[in-house]
């Protein structure tokens, strides 16, 4: 996703300064007496605001967030609470749909055309790339001062991290500058959603007790399988991802490294490789134990799914929990206020994924992931054409301090239900069964040693778990498709022309102009960093794989 061009020029590095003096001028005048309280007089800047109070500021601001109404609603409170301390602002937020890239087409135009919105939500591949393309703002004059609402803290300081947290955002896009504003996406949230569940149900099947091992979970559903009630709301596609990966990333921590040398070990970013490469050398086969043990445990589990479930997509499978059709469902926080809003006739609650034990299966690891505990590559930009216009542009800066203001945030976490990029700031209580608990333990975990891509995998997986395929049959034709994508991987990757090799050149290529152009240091740090590891992944291949592309 993350966009990593970082060739600068002279002429770019000219435009970088001049537009970070441009909004250094725009900082300073927007903390001219911010924050002293009070009213103002008429002309003057509202306290925490730089915009005149005499003058209307219209501002719009565009956002996918419309298709998530808890979303939606958490930022039109904000806007309608900003504008209430400021009434001479006012604030359009526009709902444009992500759907066939309809957001991003959408944006392209209205960049072009400079017709875009102020204040644009973006996600990581699109920050650098609008970035890059000189139409949204870098914002690090603000964040390196104090704002009306951070209590004379840097604005900067009041993310999880400070500056240090921002360093992976830096590198999104060639001048190393932070231009975007994360609002909603804070670190915390375990990697594995836990399970929705109907207590009504539960009390009628005879289940007393909230399962938290995989092993209290299988009884409690034969409970309900007995009792004539449908344990599990699955769905055709999105279920059957989710459930391989939160069930695979609790087996065998580092089971991969027995297979390769050291030097390959502390490297998450080629775990797809080795895996892959292990196939690919016959170290994984079909009669792989580890391998046999994660598909039994899926098999066991497919019992309890409703009938015609591979017919069914994640809507009808949430249906058919809010009708009392099945007593559990998986899904994110995102849905929290979903729930919360259509359930009006029974009761129920959150428990975490269960934790799969060595009562279940000797190659249990007992434990989860670990969490990302990084800033989030999503959030706010700023168009660049509001620097023809002060007041909107400082009017702007000032909403975007304010929205991340500990108070705002809040109240924000409540109503969007997620979790905060700013220090300080309470998870809601309703929020703890989907964050990282004390058992994230695991750094690389086995994963799912055979299972391939989006398309294959589900369909293969749904003809076995249907029956329509014994586990013989299905773990074959697994990994024939998983040996015919790790060849391919491997000409691809080992290609002189296409592959490694012509990356690593043109990197060591951008290396030197950054050096040579005096570029920020964290560009030419991560453009060393990724020439290293290019470097160490051409060498698992030509190690690995050279053989078997012979």
């Amino acid at each position: 996703m993350r966009n990593r061009k970082t060739r600068i020029s002279a002429f770019s590095m000219l435009g970088l300064l001049l537009a970070f003096a441009i909004a250094a001028s725009g900082c300073s005048k927007a903390n001219e007496g911010a924050g002293n309280g009070g009213s103002a007089s008429p002309g003057s800047a509202s306290p925490g605001s730089a915009s005149p109070a005499d003058k209307t500021i219209e501002l719009k601001m565009i956002s996918w967030q419309g298709q998530n109404m808890a979303y939606w609603n958490a930022y039109e409170e904000a806007i309608n609470d900003y504008m209430a301390l400021h009434p001479n602002v006012k604030i359009e937020h526009i709902f444009q749909p992500l759907a066939n890239d309809g957001y991003n087409k959408l944006l392209d135009t209205q960049f072009v055309a400079h017709k875009a919105p102020d204040l644009i939500d973006l996600q990581g591949a699109n920050i650098g790339k609008y970035t890059d393309q000189d139409y949204i703002l870098p914002l690090d004059p603000y964040l390196n001062q104090p704002t009306a609402y951070s209590d004379g803290t840097n604005w900067i300081d009041t993310f999880i991290g400070g500056d240090s947290g921002f360093s992976n955002l830096k590198t999104l896009n060639k001048y190393g500058a932070i231009s975007f504003v994360p609002v909603d996406n804070g670190p915390g949230i375990a990697e594995n959603r836990p399970f929705f569940y109907n207590k009504t149900l539960l009390d009628k099947a005879g289940v007393t007790e909230i399962p938290q091992t995989w092993k209290q979970f299988m009884e409690a559903l034969e409970k309900v399988k007995a009792a004539g009630i449908t344990p599990i709301a699955a769905d055709n596609n999105r279920w059957v991802k989710w459930i391989t990966s939160w069930t695979s990333n609790q087996f065998v921590d580092g089971y991969l490294d027995q297979f390769f040398d050291d030097k390959f070990k502390d490297s998450r970013a080629l775990d797809d490789a080795k895996r892959n490469l292990s196939v690919l050398n016959g170290d994984i086969d079909t009669d792989n134990p580890l391998v046999n043990a994660q598909y039994d445990l899926l098999k066991e589990f497919s019992q309890y799914w409703q009938d015609g479930w591979a017919g069914v997509d994640d809507l009808g499978a949430q249906q058919l929990f809010l009708f009392q059709q099945a007593a559990f469902i998986v899904d994110g926080n995102w849905n929290y206020n979903f729930y919360k809003e259509n359930i009006k006739d029974f009761e129920w609650g959150i428990m975490p994924f269960p934790l799969i034990t060595k009562e279940t299966t000797e190659y249990a690891a007992e434990g989860f992931p670990m969490g990302d505990n990084k800033l989030g590559a999503e959030g706010w930009a700023l168009n660049k054409d509001l620097e023809k216009d002060p007041d909107k542009l400082n009017a702007a800066v000032d909403f975007l301090q304010y929205i991340t203001s500990k108070d705002a945030q809040q109240k924000f976490v409540k109503t969007a239900m997620t979790i905060s990029s700013i220090v300080g700031v309470e998870a809601p209580e309703e929020l703890k069964p989907f964050i990282v608990s004390d058992k994230a333990t695991l750094a690389f975990p086995a994963k799912f040693l055979i299972f391939e891509g989006e398309v294959n995998g589900v369909a293969l997986s749904q003809q076995f778990y249907m029956n329509k395929m014994n586990k013989e049959e299905f773990l074959s034709k697994m990994k024939d498709s998983v040996m015919s994508k790790a060849l391919k991987d491997a000409k691809t990757q080992l290609d002189k022309e296409t592959g490694i090799p012509r990356t690593i050149a043109s990197v060591e290529k951008d290396l030197a102009d950054l050096k040579a152009s005096n570029a920020s240091q964290v560009l030419i740090d991560d453009k060393q960093n990724t020439l290293d590891f290019l470097k160490l992944k051409l060498e698992l291949y030509e190690k690995y794989a050279s053989d078997a592309i012979r």
